[in-house]
This record gives structure tokens, sequence and C-alpha cells, in this order.
């Protein structure tokens, strides 16, 4: 579902063509704006030369408000305008002869995901803000709200949030925003009982969300790559591109959408893609129904102290230890046992696994390098690698990858 807001006057605006799922202008003015202070006062410039109205615009001149709901096969009529619609986008047209438009072809970018959004944090703690016109629609009805922040518990529930023709700026507390160009919906998680060992954290972790937001698998995949590792490029970040859409559709969340966290991947808002992201997202998916993991590697050495006490109640009366990527080898009085590294990181909440420990009194102290959890694409070694994309998936994951 989408609003789409727009005005009547052809000096304004004569074409906008909107993402459904994440209220993305891909066309937008085709006749040109007035040259005076006050027309320009009520648009303000997209990156791709399309303009978006601002409120002003729209108390000045609005003459259409049309929520469009989820038929695929829909057409109406508004004064001067006409509306149509795909499963992918909403196309607002004024009549008359010098109506033309272009529009990108859709496709695998451009279809929705959904994701469980702040569960560590809690609704309650979240205030959002559109920068374009904020509506919510539940129970059929849609309703406008202030342009002001609101506390997306009070605001989300029993409904969806809309921000037509603009983004969502997310904060928790004094923290800078952050932007989500999508929708937010409330759909609570049904009862889950914690599971022996897990702290709070990993309970809530674990948990998901009841705040569920949709947007575009582009928008989506470069939030992810922003919040992973921001500086990738090239091939390696086209793997990682490639893991991140796979991983969106498979989740760990039983019956539920992927989650934000490290449980899952880290996610904090969309961001735009850039071409070369596009052109990896419209390759196949990759052939595999499994999680794929990774993690973000790297040779920087670090050091960790936990006490005796801690790790004994993970390891048991361990003595010595040593890793092995992403294995450990533990020693106590009974013998040698190999064990995955990554239960074990975890509990200790350790940056990655430790190469070797050290036993001092009633102290252990870890060395290793690097982080995360070994499993998987290194992602510092493969922005290392003269590898292609494809060799870097296949040598990862032993994906049989079409050439």
């Amino acid at each position: 579902m989408l609003v789409f807001l727009g005005t009547g006057s052809p000096a304004l605006a004569e074409t906008l063509v909107l993402s459904r799922h994440s209220g993305e202008i891909l066309s937008g003015v085709d006749a040109p704006v007035p040259p005076s202070p006050e027309a320009e006062a009520l648009v303000r410039p997209l990156g791709s030369g399309g303009r978006l109205l601002t409120r002003r615009a729209l108390a000045e001149g609005a003459r259409l408000a049309t929520v469009v709901s989820g038929a695929t096969d829909l057409h109406r009529q508004g004064p001067g305008w006409q509306i149509d619609v795909d499963p992918d986008r909403v196309v607002v047209t004024a009549d008359g002869p010098s109506s033309e438009r272009t529009v990108r072809p859709s496709g695998r970018p451009d279809v929705p995901v959904e994701v469980q959004v702040f569960g560590l944090v809690g609704a309650e703690r979240i205030q959002v803000h559109c920068d374009g016109m904020a509506v919510r629609v539940a129970g059929g009805r849609a309703e406008a709200l202030p342009a002001s922040w609101h506390v997306l518990s009070q605001v989300v529930q029993d409904g969806e949030l809309l921000c037509a023709g603009g983004s969502w700026f997310v904060r928790v507390g004094t923290a800078a925003p952050r932007a989500y160009s999508g929708t937010f919906l409330w759909r609570p998680v049904p009862d889950r009982q914690p599971e022996a060992g897990e702290t709070a954290r990993q309970a809530r972790a674990r948990r998901g969300s009841d705040v569920i937001f949709r947007t575009t698998l582009a928008a989506y995949a470069a939030g992810v790559l922003a919040a992973e590792n921001a500086a990738l490029e090239g091939e390696a970040r086209q793997a990682l591109l490639r893991v991140v859409a796979h991983d969106a559709s498979v989740s760990r969340h039983r019956g539920r959408p992927v989650c934000d966290t490290t449980h899952c991947q880290v996610f904090r808002g969309t961001a735009p893609p850039s071409p070369s992201d596009v052109a990896a997202l419209s390759l196949p998916p990759l052939p595999t129904r499994e999680w794929l993991a990774y993690f973000r590697g790297g040779r920087e050495p670090w050091t960790a102290r936990r006490a005796v006490g801690q790790v004994r109640a993970v390891l048991g009366e361990v003595t010595a230890l040593e890793g092995t990527g992403n294995q450990l080898q533990t020693t106590t009085l009974a013998g040698t046992t190999t064990r995955p590294c990554e239960p074990v990181r975890s509990a200790l909440r350790l940056p990655a696994c430790p190469h070797s420990a050290e036993f001092m009194g009633q102290t252990v102290v870890f060395y290793g390098e690097g982080q995360g959890h070994g499993l998987g694409l290194d992602v510092d070694a493969a922005a290392r690698s003269p590898l292609t994309a494809d060799a870097l998936l296949e040598r990862a994951y032993g994906l049989q990858l079409d050439k």
C-alpha cells in the first residue's frame, strides 16, 4: 500500500513514478518549473533531476490525494490525472498530449523485503519523522499525521505508517537520525520461551520484533552494506550484496522476516544503491535455501580478559585452549576436545574466534585477530582477493553458479 499526493498544476508536475515499497521516486517532473522564487519554494530537488512536492505545495494547490491499495490491476482517474499501479510502482501522469514518461524497468532490485526492526531497543524508545507526507492507514482508513516526531509504538499499532514521497527518519534518544525509506507495520511476535543459557540480550534478538519495516531489496541490501562495511567495493561488494539479498529471503526466525541485529544481519536504515549494486542484485538468486553466514575478518590483533569462572561456566574445567579458524581445541583433565567456536565466542562476547588463551590465576586472557565468527565469506579477505564475485561465492559456500 502506498499513498501518493500530487498537485493539479502542470507547471509543477506532469509525471511522478514511485516505488510501492520504499516510496522512492523513480521518475520525476517532466515539465519545467517557472523560474521564480515562489515556484522554486514549492519543490525541492532530488538526486536524479526529479522533484518532490513539499508540504507547502500540497497545502496551496493539492488536487489529488489517493490511497492506492495492493491491487495489481488498478486504474483510477483523478482531476487531470491518471494513476496506473503494478506490483512494483505507482505511475501518476497528467492528462494531455504533452504527457510523456520514461520509467526504468522493474526487476528483482524492486521486489519488497520485510525486516523485523528495533527488537533490541523497543518501539517505545523509537521516534520517527517523515520528510514527505506522513499517513497512518488502519482499518481501511487513512489519516494524515502532523509534521512532527512521533513515538513509533504509539502510531504504528494495528496499522501501517507510510511516508509518501519521502523517507522516515528514525532516532533513539539524542542519537543522529537515520533514514528509512519504506513502510512500518505492526505484526506482533508469537510467544517464545527463552532457550537454556540465553542472555537477556540474546533472548531479545532471537525473539524478533513486533514492528516490521518494508522496503525494496535494493534499498535494504545497500543499507546492510552501509552498516556492515560501507567502504567495500568491487567484486567483494558484489559478492556480499548477493549474500545479503539471499539471506533476506531465508531468515533465522521461523515464519518471520529477517531481523536487524547481528543475529541475522545488521540493518540501520536504507541507503541508495549504486548502479553496480542494482546490477549485482539483478543477477539470478543464489542456488541454495540455506542461511549463508559471513563475517568481517581482518588482521587487527586483539586481546580480551574474562574471569576464569565465566570461562569455565562455558567451557568446563578447561586448562588450555587453541583456536583454528572457526574451531576450538580445549584441554581439560579428561583430555582434548574440538568444538565449534561460535557458541563460545558468542557466550563470552569475544571479537572473533581466539587463536590462543593464557590462564593467569582468576583471569583468562584471550588473543586473536580480526572480527566475526569465522563462518562463510571472509569479507576482509574477499576485499584483498583478485577473484571475481562468483569465484568468491563458490569458494566460501561451495556453490555452483551458472557461468
